[in-house]
């Protein structure tokens, strides 16, 4: 990845490619057989009217943040605390690129915290404090923006003291290895805390934070990929699963736009029908299901409720028309070949009923 097309990608947001993009790139599959995509050779979607209070999903990098921002602002004054705001930190094409290395991402997603948070201060005069897991991390995004308060009301800082700051030999051992809750420090003169970059494995630090933040400051946890992240726990080295069910439970997806592409196979012409969705929210409306119809991004359902993945893909699926081939045609056998015995993740279906909070989910 040259730093040049990163830089001017990233430099102001009026320079940015769209967020989503309404045409996928040509795909050829294994038998080449040329996919092919809503809008093309016939195949349409069925979509509900527009409703014009629903929110539009962002074309640009700079509605993106726009959107976050009010989502934000109108969730911390209805007095919401632990928040998810999530979006792709770079034009879809990045995303793809696989010459996109972590630091990039990670980047990006400094740059982009940064005006987020500056546009929360303007708006709230809050002090906005953007949260690394550790030293070294604080340490490449301050080189990165030049100064631990790139704006006024924002600042950088570590979630977890250095060692040189270990008051004891316990401490100090605990803390070469990322670990130990007396290692995390509060930011005093903070209104709100962003965290970024946090994996599963420091996920706690976050919970203790908030555990300790007695006037419960708004946290927010700026795109971390949590579906992700909470995919990793319960497997060795991760933390336990019942992090999810105490704490990733109370994360309210305030601002949410993640885009999905799939391949749907038939047994005639076109044989292949590539197409893709996107599941989008802006608090305090809906989430919204959305189909690319060929021209835009159209809603096919909402609902008050975060569909689980499998949910999603199913809506989106049945919303193609294909004529006869359409999925809300098919048989029994072939939805069972289609979809599998079991489409939902075990933080989606918490089938032993051991979630504490259900604000993930509203």
């Amino acid at each position: 990845m040259q730093l040049a097309l990163l830089a001017a990608l990233l430099a102001g947001s009026h320079a940015l490619a769209p967020v989503i993009q309404t045409r996928r790139k040509t795909v050829l599959h294994s038998d080449m057989i040329k996919g092919s995509v809503v809008g093309e050779d016939g195949i349409t979607a069925e979509v509900a009217p527009q409703d014009d209070d629903l929110a539009d999903p962002p074309q640009t990098m700079a509605q993106c943040l726009q959107q976050a921002q009010d989502a934000t602002v109108a969730a911390i004054e209805d007095g919401q605390i632990l928040m998810d705001v999530e979006f792709p930190p770079l034009a879809a094409d990045l995303m793809d690129d696989p010459n996109t290395s972590a630091g990039d991402m990670a980047g990006a997603n400094t740059r982009l915290a940064i005006k987020y948070a500056q546009g929360i201060h303007t708006r709230t005069g809050k002090k906005v404090a953007i949260l690394y897991p550790d030293v070294p991390e604080l340490e490449r995004a301050v080189e990165q923006s030049g100064s631990n308060n790139p704006q006024p009301g924002v600042s950088l800082h570590s979630l977890r003291a250095s060692i040189a700051e270990a008051e004891t030999p316990q401490q100090a051992f605990f803390a070469l290895f990322g670990k130990g809750k007396e290692m995390v420090r509060e930011v005093p003169d903070a209104d709100v805390y962003v965290g970024l970059t946090f994996s599963a494995q420091e996920l706690p630090d976050v919970e203790e934070l908030d555990t300790r933040e007695a006037s419960k400051k708004p946290i927010i946890l700026f795109n971390l990929k949590l579906d992700t992240q909470r995919g990793d726990l319960g497997l060795p080295a991760f933390p336990p699963k019942d992090l999810q069910w105490r704490f990733l439970s109370r994360a309210k997806a305030v601002y949410f736009l993640r885009t999905r592409q799939y391949t749907l196979s038939l047994p005639e012409p076109p044989f292949v029908v590539n197409y893709q969705g996107a599941i989008f929210r802006q608090y305090p409306g809906p989430f919204q299901c959305l189909l690319d119809t060929g021209k835009a991004f159209r809603p096919v359902s909402t609902s008050a409720r975060r569909p689980a993945l499998g949910e999603f893909k199913e809506t989106i699926t049945m919303a193609l028309k294909i004529g006869a081939k359409s999925p809300s045609n098919e048989g029994k056998n072939r939805k069972f070949f289609r979809t599998g015995v079991k489409a939902i993740t075990w933080w989606e279906e918490d089938k032993e009923g051991l979630e504490e909070h259900t604000e993930w989910r509203e």
